[in-house]
This record gives structure tokens, C-alpha cells and sequence, in this order.
């Protein structure tokens, strides 16, 4: 039977890589929405750009209207203004007409604001369309990548998952148990190596007595975090070339 201490460092390396690739699988969904999310926020962006190019067509005609009606107005205040009888009548006609020709100057100068804006807005309307086309053809790619790159993360998950159910299934009906508890609570961060002397996963300094279980492959469990402990591959090999020096 192979001892716990060696089980643990390939129940360690399993379980932490289906970790990774569980929450890469997980982030994968995320992706392709950010994705639709840009891809919508862009066609409505495209929407409103057109909507205000016919708002503003409408806006100008409007107006063009109303500068017809006031050049209209003007010209019948003028001629009233002509055919009046006294100063005081063709005062307030000449005030009046003033004033609607201070209206069709405002009216005028918007008419030509929003004719250059309708013009620039017009211009860039097909590059506004090219970058949406292709905005769209970006996500459709990203989202058939991301598809096909989840199909195999998840075929690597099964693998992996394989080999550490395999790896599991050597540890002893005495250890099983106490290994599955301690998996329950911690998930893949069940098992800790060792630093030197200190538990990587809480800090913690191990007893002598402790480090020499530990080099001995057996079943040991931190005292402060209770995480399954284990050589990490430099320490293993300090302590194998410690043994070495010490048989020479």
C-alpha cells in the first residue's frame, strides 16, 4: 500500500488543477455574455445614431416649414405696414416685423446647424455600420473559440477528475474516511505542503516530531488548520539529499 504522504502530493496536483480548469470552464459563459452584452449595447448605440439622423430630417423640415411661415408673415407685415394710416400703426408693424426677422435669423442659423450635424452624422453612419459588422464577427468568433475551448476544458476536467478518484482510491479504508471530512470542508485547498518546517496554507510551524511523520509519508494533519500535510518537491529533495550526505 502506498503511503499516504505520496498520495496526497498527486491528490493535491489533481485536485487543484480541476479546480482551474472548473473555473475556467466557469468564466467561459461570462465571456460569451460580455460579448452579447457589447454586441447589443453597440446595436443600440446604431439604432439611436440612425433614430437621431431621422429625428434631425424632421427637425430641419420642421423648421424649413416654420421659415416659410415667418418669411410669409413678414412679407404681409410689410405690406400692412405700407398701406398703414398713421406713425403710431406702422411703428408696431415695424416692431413687430423686426421682431420675426430676429425669429427667422434664430431659425435659420438651426436650420444650418442641424443640416452640417445631419451632414457629418451621414458621413460617418457607413463606418459606424462597418464597425458594428465587425464587432459582430469578432464576437462570432470569440463565442465559437470559447465554445470549443469549453468542450475541451471539460474533457480535461473528466481526465483529471479520473486520475484523482484513482489517486483517492489508494489511501486506506483507516485514512478514507478522516481524508474525505477534511475534503468536505476545504474542497481543493484539502492538503498543504510544507515550507520548510511551516504549513503553507495557515503559516504554522510543525513539531520535530511532525516533520519526521510527514518524512515519512504518513497520514498528518496540521494541528492549526487541520489541512492534510506533505514534502513539497523541494523539500523532498532536501531532505533526500540530506539523507544522502548523512549514508556518506
Amino acid at each position: 500500500m502506498t503511503e499516504p504522504g505520496i498520495i496526497f502530493k498527486e491528490i493535491h496536483k489533481y485536485s487543484k488543477h480541476a479546480f482551474e480548469l472548473q473555473e475556467n470552464i466557469g468564466r467561459i459563459p461570462r465571456q460569451i455574455k460580455a460579448q452579447k452584452t457589447r454586441i447589443e449595447r453597440m446595436e443600440k448605440e446604431f439604432k439611436d445614431f440612425q433614430d437621431h439622423l431621422k429625428k434631425l430630417k424632421v427637425s430641419i423640415h420642421e423648421k424649413e416649414v416654420s421659415l416659410k411661415e415667418l418669411n410669409t408673415k413678414v412679407a404681409k407685415l410689410q405690406k400692412q405696414q405700407n398701406e398703414a394710416s398713421d406713425n403710431k400703426a406702422y411703428d408696431a408693424l415695424k416692431i413687430e416685423i423686426g421682431t420675426t426677422k430676429a425669429e427667422i435669423s434664430k431659425v435659420e442659423d438651426e436650420i444650418l446647424f442641424a443640416i452640417t450635424e445631419q451632414e457629418e452624422k451621414t458621413a460617418a453612419l457607413p463606418e459606424q455600420e462597418k464597425l458594428l459588422k465587425a464587432a459582430k464577427v469578432e464576437a462570432a468568433a470569440i463565442e465559437k473559440n470559447s465554445t470549443d475551448r469549453k468542450a475541451e476544458l471539460e474533457k480535461q476536467l473528466t481526465e483529471t477528475n479520473a486520475l484523482l478518484k484513482a489517486a483517492e482510491s489508494q489511501l486506506s479504508a483507516e485514512h478514507l474516511p478522516k481524508y474525505l471530512r477534511i475534503v468536505q470542508s476545504f474542497k481543493h485547498e484539502a492538503l498543504s505542503p510544507l515550507e520548510g518546517k511551516t504549513c503553507s496554507s495557515c503559516a504554522t510551524e510543525i513539531t520535530s516530531q511532525m516533520m519526521n511523520e510527514v518524512r515519512s509519508y504518513l497520514f498528518v494533519a496540521c494541528k492549526s488548520c487541520n489541512r492534510l500535510l506533505y514534502l513539497s518537491e523541494q523539500e523532498e529533495r532536501v531532505f533526500k539529499e540530506s539523507e544522502a550526505a548523512d549514508e556518506a
